[in-house]
């Protein structure tokens, strides 16, 4: 929420005002007579809110009743009005308030909106504000004759214009010795004349570059792309739906991939297990001892050939029987 002020008695300094702690501030456009000598904005006044850093919006205001002189007057009223915006150093393409600054009826409503027409045949229509209560504000903006609005408390009961850019809250206080109204404000942009966009402004072939880039990821007329499929709900995917959609099939194919491998390392250790030479049950049961034994017995058959068998003996000497020297022939003696 900002801050500000509008006054016509005077002049406040711009280092009070922000003293103060507002920073910005609606000023007249038009001359207040030596009953209001510091209605009117001077250039030298804008210099010092600028150096300052306080905003400066833009008012015109003669008599309270104006704008009901309709059409030609709203004309005459917006070439004065620009003519002390550019003599202060503001822009022609900020917006001005023009005042109704009275209990407009329904009825007033019609010359009301021919002024503003009137206005906006000078200014262009992005630049025509109206001051005013609730009800004439509010009619203005519906009926389009006003882009911008600036509403006072006075003549609104407890409505307020959401549409409306400012809002006058009824309050006053002094500052520098001029007694001024209290405003406020919670958009971005409500016509102050320091205010820049964030967007810039694009040349022709910028512009058909990113209306091609646009193309191509959202596809023909901005209804996604046939060759990419469609969504759950009918629609044809953009290019960034297509990418999803994939993405997400390839992680499933992922996960499939891993089952997948985990059973085949399943099959892989059984099929070894089943290749080896297992004994059918029972004889499993004795199957390690078994192949304990026949080890044995291969050794020992490698050691056959070096060792005397039982009854053999030595080979014959001296012509001795080899019967004689075996060890159970001695036994039977």
């Amino acid at each position: 929420m900002r801050f500000g002020l509008d006054y016509a008695a005077g002049r406040p300094a711009a280092s009070a005002i922000r003293a103060a702690g507002f920073d910005f501030v609606v000023r007249y456009l038009s001359e207040g007579g030596p009953s209001l000598p510091g209605k009117i904005l001077t250039p030298a006044e804008a210099d010092d809110l600028r150096a300052h850093g306080v905003s400066i919006v833009s008012n015109w205001e003669t008599t309270a009743a104006r704008m009901l002189d309709g059409y030609g007057a709203g004309v005459t009223d917006a070439r004065a009005a620009l003519a002390r915006v550019l003599r202060c150093g503001g822009r022609p393409d900020r917006p001005i308030y023009f005042s109704a600054d009275f209990d407009a009826t329904p009825q007033q409503q019609e010359p009301i909106n021919a002024y503003l027409d009137g206005a906006a045949s000078v200014l262009g229509r992005a630049n025509v504000g109206i001051y005013g209560g609730y009800w004439p504000v509010s009619r203005a903006l519906d009926a389009g004759t006003a882009t911008w609005a600036w509403q006072t408390v006075a003549w609104s009961g407890s409505n307020r214009e959401p549409r409306a850019q400012l809002f006058q809250t009824g309050r006053q206080v002094v500052v520098d010795g001029v007694e001024c109204d209290v405003n406020e404000t919670d958009y971005a942009d409500f016509g102050q004349w320091d205010f820049e966009s964030e967007e810039q402004d694009l040349t022709p072939e910028q512009d058909e570059i990113l209306r091609d880039i646009q193309t191509q990821l959202r596809g023909p007329g901005l209804a996604g792309w046939p060759q990419l499929g469609d969504d759950a709900a009918g629609n044809h995917r953009t290019v960034v739906d297509g990418l999803a959609a994939a993405l997400t099939k390839i992680d499933e194919l992922r996960t499939e991939v891993s089952d997948l491998e985990a059973t085949t390392a399943e099959l892989a250790a059984e099929v070894a297990r089943l290749s080896g030479h297992h004994w059918p049950f029972p004889f499993s049961l004795i199957e390690g001892p078994a192949t304990v034994l026949a080890d044995g017995l291969g050794r020992l058959e490698q050691l056959l050939p070096d060792l005397p068998l039982p009854g053999w003996g030595d080979s014959p000497k001296n012509g001795q029987s080899t019967a004689a020297a075996s060890p159970i022939a001695a036994v039977d003696k």
